[in-house]
């Protein structure tokens, strides 16, 4: 049986090309391209997108850090410019995940939350698996999996820290073009099917006002839940203060916690089966968790591992593509 994207080896470099990387890189073309096209969408709709012009700011800021970095290419190690392009995007990515709901909150005028439930019904053949989910729930249960969830904090910068330790410069670029690609490529679908979660459209209601944050009437007969899934010590609280980081609410579809976790968990197991290990720990609470405390209905789980098989599987082939042609030009020089 052939082998599959997750057990793919990364090609050394000198069998891609003998020469130096090229000095722009594919991860560079890759973030070139969705920040000059969510800011162009931004400024197209400059009076509907809620601070458009820090966010205008915030994308020349990120380009123009990235020109300097393919210019001050040609004068770093191999090692020194993957490393710098790591940080990059663990600065540039996050930043711009507000800018897109806002954008999705500005530009469209669809929900989606109706559809995904009746999604999930036909999964689980005419039963809501949310609150199947409810029977087995405990505050003991909730607080490990409130945990698990916010452990999504930590993940993304543990696989940085592997890949800056542990990985070539080769292997770093190739997995920072899968792990910003998912981030860039699971905004892109909050635009198509904008969609906020079961913890705003239930009996019980949201947790917090989302007056400001969601444009649309709730749905409170979606769901029907007898408890808010109660801690046993810190759960409620850091339920809040995320809900409270979170500026817009249409994010749900697909899950982008379950494609990052996982794609995470496949970028370290192809750095070693035992980094595997302990990521696939973390990737499965998370992903388990997005479902369990409401966030997420099981069709987004679904997309986010089709979307982390896809971004860190076929989607690698086009760096591979800009990477060997950029290499050859560079050699030909």
């Amino acid at each position: 049986m052939g082998a599959g994207p997750l057990d793919a080896k990364v090609p050394p470099m000198s069998t891609v090309c003998d020469a130096r990387p090229p000095r722009i890189w594919p991860v560079d073309r890759l973030t070139a391209g969705f920040f000059i096209l969510i800011g162009t969408t931004t400024a197209l709709n400059f009076g509907r997108v809620e601070g458009a012009p820090l966010f205008l700011a915030m994308n020349a800021a990120v380009l123009a850090t990235l020109g300097l970095l393919v210019f001050a290419t040609p004068r770093l190690s191999d090692r020194g410019a993957a490393l710098w392009r790591l940080l990059h995007g663990c600065i540039a990515t996050p930043l711009v995940f507000t800018q897109t709901g806002f954008v999705v909150k500005g530009v469209r005028g669809d929900e989606f939350a109706a559809g995904l439930e009746r999604l999930d019904r036909a999964l689980f053949f005419g039963v809501n698996p949310l609150e199947a989910l409810e029977r087995v729930s405990t505050p003991i249960l909730t607080e490990f999996m409130q945990w698990a969830y916010t452990s999504y904090l930590l993940l993304p910068p543990a696989v940085v820290i592997l890949l800056a330790l542990k990985a070539s410069p080769y292997q770093v670029g190739r997995s920072c073009f899968a792990l910003v690609g998912v981030m860039y490529l699971s905004y892109f679908w909050y635009f198509l099917i904008p969609a906020s979660g079961p913890n705003l459209h239930n009996n019980l209601g949201p947790l917090k006002s989302v007056a400001g944050s969601y444009p649309y009437p709730l749905l409170p007969h979606l769901y029907t839940f007898t408890s808010d899934l109660p801690g046993v010590w810190l759960a409620r609280e850091m339920r809040a203060w995320m809900f409270d980081v979170e500026a817009t609410k249409q994010d749900c579809f697909p899950s982008g916690h379950t494609a990052v976790a996982v794609v995470g968990w496949i970028l370290a197991r192809r750095l070693g089966r035992s980094y595997g290990r302990w990521f696939a720990f973390f990737a499965a609470g998370i992903t388990v968790s997005t479902v369990y405390l409401r966030y997420h209905y099981v069709v987004d789980v679904i997309a986010g591992v089709g979307l982390a098989w896809f971004a860190a599987g076929p989607f690698l082939k086009l760096h591979d593509r800009w990477y060997g042609e950029g290499a050859a030009r560079a050699a030909a020089r």
